[in-house]
């Protein structure tokens, strides 16, 4: 089986078990309906053997637990400790089947017609990631338009503000970085293995709002108009974030993040219905941004 076709039945698998527990046969029905409607199921049978094997890779790759009920006889996905990141990816693989699947449905179903470049990335990356594979390409910095080539050693993807970033090693100087999609082309995957690499994603990106984290964690607080609050605390900014006070006038929340770029550019959309309360600096890089906006607008309009 191709290797979309492993990726493919891993998460059919997820699909069922985070929905319906299910006992292995009727486990086996539905990944081999699944996969014989992709047709992929042709001179494939799945064993016990093989969902074992699959139940391993589906903790190495997602870190999703695949548990047995020995009471009902069923295995099953606590959904409660699952990875938010790991949610949306099943998500949104259930509504792509859902729209691929019947006519009725895909009509009642739009979604964004803007989408991030490079995600064809994902299988080749998540194959090297999997068997500790290096991996070369061609790396462009959109603000500079440098290109140089890379041969890193990959430890993880991650999904931020719907794009997705490469976290490796990268072999000129040994340090951790991150690597865009969009800005990787003339992908290899090398003859040569590496060591698997001590680095906790999960908690070194906890802080973090966006990818980067070239600053300090500091407390952020910011105070929302009450319109703006309502969307605020529906969809919270970051996982941090704490509700100091809920009034009729406005809504005072605390982060604790890097405050890099990307909460400047984050909070620059709101316009006036957000101030920042503190940290100071944080508040004088948003003034000063806004100035030089208002500078630019001013001498071209």
């Amino acid at each position: 089986m191709a290797k979309v076709g492993f990726y493919k039945r891993y998460l059919y698998i997820v699909d069922r078990l985070k929905s319906v527990p299910s006992n292995f046969q009727d486990l086996h029905k539905y990944v081999m309906t699944k996969l014989e409607n992709d047709d992929l199921g042709n001179n494939f049978e799945y064993s016990v053997r093989t969902f074992d094997r699959d139940k391993k890779d589906i903790f190495d790759l997602f870190g999703i637990l695949i548990q047995y009920n020995r009471k009902d006889k069923v295995y099953y996905i606590d959904e409660e400790i699952e990875e938010a990141s790991v949610s949306r990816m099943v998500e949104a693989f259930s509504i792509h089947q859902a729209l691929k699947e019947g006519d009725k449905i895909s009509p009642s179903i739009y979604l964004e017609n803007r989408k991030a470049s490079g995600t064809h990335l994902i299988n080749g990356l998540l194959y090297a990631i999997q068997n500790n594979w290096q991996i070369s390409f061609t790396h462009t910095k959109f603000w500079n338009m440098e290109i140089t080539q890379r041969t890193v050693k990959p430890i993880a993807i991650k999904e931020s503000q719907h794009r997705w970033y490469l976290i490796a090693e990268d072999n000129k100087n040994g340090q951790i970085r991150n690597f865009g999609f969009d800005r990787i082309t003339n992908l290899k995957i090398l003859d040569s293995k590496f060591k698997s690499i001590v680095f906790d994603v999960q908690k070194n990106y906890q802080h973090a709002f966006g990818v980067e984290t070239y600053e300090p964690i500091q407390k952020v607080v910011l105070e929302f108009s009450w319109q703006q609050g309502n969307y605020i605390k529906s969809f919270p900014l970051h996982t941090s974030q704490k509700v100091l006070s809920d009034s009729a006038d406005a809504l005072l929340i605390e982060l604790h993040i890097h405050p890099t770029n990307d909460i400047i550019m984050e909070l620059l959309k709101y316009g006036s219905d957000v101030e920042v309360i503190e940290p100071p600096k944080l508040k004088n890089d948003i003034k000063k941004r806004i100035i030089r906006f208002s500078f630019f607008y001013a001498l071209f309009f």
